[in-house]
């Protein structure tokens, strides 16, 4: 009889570990909370024919990656974006684009900076330390120099604010203790639709898909049917071999106790890895104003305009009283035929919270407008606006306000955080001896946590790791006990 597994989760990772498991003649029932499969990857219509993606579309890499291997598979293009920025500094004047990429690549080269040092020196910093403050030595270093200017400290500090929209929280929030567990990459211009459905196809195919079934609860049982005992929200008990939980992070922390005789170090862990809150707003316009004869010529290039950063503006206090600053990528910086006419706004931290929860509940015109009236004071301050470029649509995420997404985006290292290393590998290595698993983007190996690539790597390899404990037992079985309490403990 081939061994039953249960996968809670139709994400990335839930879809890979069924496919992994499917290619061994397991028998799989997937539960899937939503009405679709995909988790944090989805798309919208709501911008037009070409569907955008609203939850992940970057694809991040250190080697390896098998989402790229996957996008030339399927013919999904990816975008390096080129280092053409436009800044508004506080008082929403535009900076001269020319110093604006100076600091731009200023920025670029401090991050690389403070990865290198969290990786050679890791050891001794300290655990409050954070990203912003690494900025602020390496910039006053300079500064002392006369390596730079009071300007260009006060741009690249502003600018620096930009890596909010990699984890979803501010950059004073940032551990520099970890961050060389972050990474960043390309993107995709189209979306992750075709990448998905390959991931899916075996899975839809040959699996038990249950959509619209939450799970209630997990738990080892000792003399049932078979090893675990998982109750969904329609009431119904089911029997499995295994169960493999890839729930997001931010859903963990909120359901610690749907998981029964949960180990109390994993439950540490859940509780230590921070979840961010990146949120996404697009805006589409019948033209790129941005791109002004002007703006091109003090480039001193042909190059379209890749980012806009506002710093800290003091000229919103009615709609943005806490001065949050913005940034946004430009779809016009796109390649033909995915070139188009929308400025796309990541948000972070305590700025997504009060645009979700503004928008909660609104609907159609009131919805637009209510985001016409926090966005209008930026775009507005670009080259080449006229009243007449009024948007023609708006499009705006609520992860924060998505119960099943954990009500935020995905795990990140903040400041505080004292053994980030071992809390990842403890949720990771799970309950095997309970016969529970989890996977998800919060497991999956360093250089991996928080991307697309690191859940799909995550749920192969839980995956491979059910089948390998179903082996012949080995003459070093005996040791799995030990080394599993050693990991856990």
């Amino acid at each position: 009889m081939a061994p039953k597994i249960c996968i809670v989760g139709a994400g990335v990772s839930g879809l890979r570990c069924a496919t992994v498991l499917l290619g061994h003649s397991y028998d799989v029932t997937i539960i899937e909370a939503r009405n679709r499969i995909g988790g944090r990857v989805a798309q919208s219509d709501q911008m037009g024919p070409l569907e955008v993606d609203i939850g992940a579309n970057w694809v991040h890499s250190t080697g390896y990656n098998p989402v790229i291997e996957l996008a030339k598979e399927t013919g999904t293009p990816l975008h390096r974006w080129k280092e053409s920025t436009l800044v508004v500094d506080d008082e929403g004047h535009l900076v001269a684009p020319s110093e604006a990429n100076k600091a731009l690549k200023q920025v670029w080269e401090i991050l690389e900076g403070a990865i290198e040092y969290s990786t050679n020196r890791n050891e001794e910093i300290d655990s409050s330390a954070s990203l912003h403050s690494f900025f602020e030595g390496w910039c006053d270093g300079a500064f002392q120099r006369g390596d730079m200017t009071g300007r260009e400290v006060e741009l690249v500090l502003g600018m620096s604010q930009m890596w909010g929209a990699y984890v979803g929280d501010r950059v004073e929030l940032q551990s520099l203790k970890y961050f060389y567990l972050e990474d960043y990459d390309c993107f995709i211009p189209t979306n992750y639709q075709k990448i998905i459905t390959r991931v899916s196809a075996v899975p839809l195919a040959q699996a038990h898909l249950k959509l619209n079934t939450v799970m209630v609860s997990v738990e080892a049982q000792n003399g049932g049917p078979r090893p675990v005992c998982l109750t969904t929200s329609d009431g119904e008990k089911q029997y499995f071999d295994d169960v493999v939980v890839t729930t997001p992070l931010g859903w963990l922390k909120q359901h610690k106790e749907s998981m029964h005789q949960l180990h109390p170090r994993i439950a540490s862990a859940i509780d230590s890895i921070s979840f961010g809150r990146l949120e996404k707003v697009l805006i589409e316009f019948p033209i790129a104003f941005w791109e002004s004869v002007t703006a091109n010529v003090e480039n001193g290039s042909d190059d379209t305009v890749s980012f806009v950063h506002w710093l800290s503006p003091s000229y919103a206090t009615q709609t943005n009283p806490r001065n949050w600053r913005l940034e946004c990528v430009s779809f016009h910086a796109f390649e033909e035929p995915y070139r188009r006419n929308i400025l796309l706004f990541y948000t972070f931290g305590d700025c997504s919270t009060h645009i979700t929860t503004s928008i909660r509940g609104l609907q159609g015109k009131a919805r637009d407008q209510w985001l016409q009236q926090f966005f209008e004071p930026y775009y507005s301050r670009l080259p080449g606006y006229a009243k007449t470029f009024a948007p023609l649509r708006f499009l705006a995420t609520e992860w924060c306000n998505d119960e099943f997404a954990g009500n935020g985006s995905y795990s990140n290292f903040q400041v505080g955080m004292t053994d980030a290393a071992h809390d990842v590998r403890a949720i990771r290595h799970g309950m095997p001896e309970q016969h529970i698993y989890f996977a998800g983007e919060h497991t999956a190996p360093f250089d991996g946590l928080g991307t697309v690539a690191g859940a799909y790597t995550s749920g192969e390899k839980v995956a491979r790791r059910i089948i390998e404990s179903r082996q012949p037992a080995k003459a070093t079985t005996d040791n799995s006990a030990v080394q599993s309490k050693a990991i856990v403990g």
